[in-house]
């Protein structure tokens, strides 16, 4: 892949609509698409005709967006930076989509759990607060559980072979099938809500199987960060990340108040009627990209074509060998340490999109709509954190000031202040019995909404760059095996809370201080390395450890300096 060298001004670099390797990309007509060579050409068996009503399929979708695509064709972004820009719209409408849609799926999921509770029909209107009781209520927590366990489940499924499949056919059509996977899952419990009322909520699950269509919004930002990379230098490319970054947050603060505000005004179907009038936009706005997968360069040797599942099971295989190599990286105990913020990641976040807006409005008498007015502050905080967050790192490593901290020191104590403060936040949430002093927690929470990219940072300090590739694919462990500690558990304790009254109630903030707890102290044992002495290891595997100057008793084993460089 080729990128815009660091010495070239970004508006001279001219996009074409098209990758230059179009002509190997797999056509309409190239059995390899989806399902492979055929095995036997004599029969016209059950997996043939499966194979042309796809290649029919996908050859009618093919040409419909090359189409409109030669009808956008002016109007296309054609330089870096107007790629950037269109990027950090698309990911503003999507995040804005996003946003509007969860709390009146929430809201009909919770009316038609209430409906079945009470054993009335679809045509009775039940009041939102009776709905608060205790057995609708846990129905919700664990429906909500097991949906993110499942979601995280197929999401880690379909990512790779997924984004093997985008280096083929190229990013813009990647995200496009990605995106329409995602729009299947949003509309099938729309679909299930609205048509079924009387048939099991647990139904609703089926939609997760959509993902497997592109693989979701997972695969879908992927190649979103994929393409912005694709189009910046080295020099630039933090500051494009952090403008997605900025995008995504504003959708996230203005998608729950307009939400709010129209279910307070004209019930959870308007929100949703509005999110349909924002997917032609995101549409566009991918219709409006330029294709930014690179090719092999002119006069290059012709690379052998493999099938689609030959090509996924290479770099499967690849993967594999690099998770194995990667394991050497965790003789390092500040490694180990550092990969506490990843296993409770989306824990923390679970408890935020799910759990905060129902024990908001299950104990304090706020209804769905009127949660989202203290979610979107708590954005707008996020946003300010993150905003702010170059100032802190200026003064943090200033050698004039007063902590004078290096690089690595900074990232260790940003992360575990953040930490301290979910903590904190958390301990306030779970003890607190009225509202205010429960929003006084989420606003100390939100002082730690730095933690995550500052731990990874962090982490980062402790390797060489050419094993951060692995040290990332590590970190996506962790994460994945942290799901089951989200969903389920948070819905558990949720549950419990309620059966026991009193202090219990708090239950789920307890949790999630004892995760945020857990982690500030695996942090505060990172062992940070001192100024102008750094040491640099290499292990029997290879793997190099830098930035660490090993204390007593926490050597990584059969590791050996080989030189030390200075600062």
């Amino acid at each position: 892949m080729t990128r815009p060298s660091d010495g070239l001004k970004a508006d001279e670099y001219v996009l074409s609509a098209y990758p230059v390797h179009e002509d190997d990309l797999p056509g309409a007509d190239d059995p390899d698409l989806f399902c492979g060579s055929f095995r036997s050409p004599r029969r016209f068996s059950a997996r043939g005709r499966v194979g042309v009503l796809f290649r029919l399929v996908g050859g009618g979708l093919r040409a419909g967006f090359r189409g409109l695509d030669g009808l956008l064709t002016p109007f296309r972004a054609t330089s870096p930076r107007a790629v950037i820009l269109v990027l950090a719209l698309l990911k503003f409408t999507v995040s804005y989509k996003l946003a509007i849609q969860m709390m009146p799926i929430m809201r009909l999921i919770e009316d038609h759990i209430c409906h079945q509770h009470y054993r009335l029909g679809p045509e009775a209107r039940i009041p939102e607060m009776k709905c608060k009781v205790d057995e609708v209520q846990r129905d919700l927590a664990w429906l909500q559980g097991w949906q993110s366990l499942f979601g995280a489940v197929v999401n880690m499924t379909v990512a790779f072979p997924y984004g093997v499949l985008s280096d083929r056919i190229g990013r813009k059509a990647g995200m496009l099938l990605a995106y329409t996977g995602t729009l299947g899952a949003v509309i099938w419990p729309l679909l299930f809500l609205a048509r079924f009322p009387e048939a099991s909520i647990y139904l609703i699950l089926v939609g997760i199987l959509f993902f497997l269509v592109g693989g979701g919004v997972v695969v879908f930002f992927n190649n979103l960060y994929a393409m912005a990379a694709d189009v910046s230098t080295a020099k630039d490319r933090a500051s494009n990340f952090v403008f997605l970054s900025v995008g995504a947050v504003t959708g996230g603060l203005l998608g729950p108040v307009t939400a709010g505000f129209m279910m307070e005004r004209h019930g959870p179907w308007a929100p949703i009627r509005v999110m349909f009038l924002v997917v032609p936009v995101i549409l566009l706005l991918m219709m409006l990209l330029p294709e930014t997968l690179r090719g092999r360069s002119a006069g290059s040797p012709p690379r052998e074509r493999l099938s689609l599942g030959a090509a996924v099971g290479e770099a499967l295989d690849n993967g594999l060998h690099e998770v194995r190599e990667s394991v050497g990286i965790l003789r390092d105990r500040n490694v180990m340490l550092c990969l506490a913020p990843s296993l409770v990641q989306g824990p923390l976040g679970a408890s935020h999109g799910q759990t905060l807006p129902q024990y908001i409005s299950k104990y304090f008498g706020w209804t769905l709509a009127q949660t989202t007015f203290l979610m979107s502050p708590l954005e707008l905080g996020h946003l300010a954190v993150l905003l702010a967050l170059p100032w802190l790192s200026r003064a943090i490593t200033d050698p004039r000031g007063r902590f004078r901290r290096t690089g690595c020191g900074k990232d260790a104590l940003l992360a575990r202040v953040s930490y301290f403060m979910i903590a904190s936040g958390a301990l306030i949430g779970g003890l607190s019995r009225d509202v205010v002093v429960f929003a006084a927690g989420l606003v100390v929470t939100t002082l730690g909404s730095a933690s995550f990219p500052v731990s990874r940072a962090l982490i980062t300090g402790f390797v060489d760059p050419e094993h951060t590739s692995r040290l990332y694919a590590l970190a996506s462990m962790a994460d994945t095996l942290g799901s089951p500690l989200g969903g389920p558990v948070l819905a558990w304790a949720f549950s419990v809370g309620m059966e026991k009254k009193g202090g219990w109630k708090g239950l789920p903030w307890f949790y999630v201080f004892f995760l945020a707890t857990g982690t500030w102290a695996a942090l505060m044992l990172v062992k940070v390395p001192k100024e102008n002495d750094p040491t640099h290891l290499e292990s029997d595997d290879g793997i190099e450890i830098v930035g660490y100057k090993p204390v007593a008793g926490d050597e990584p084993r059969d590791a050996t300096p080989v030189r030390e460089r200075s600062v």
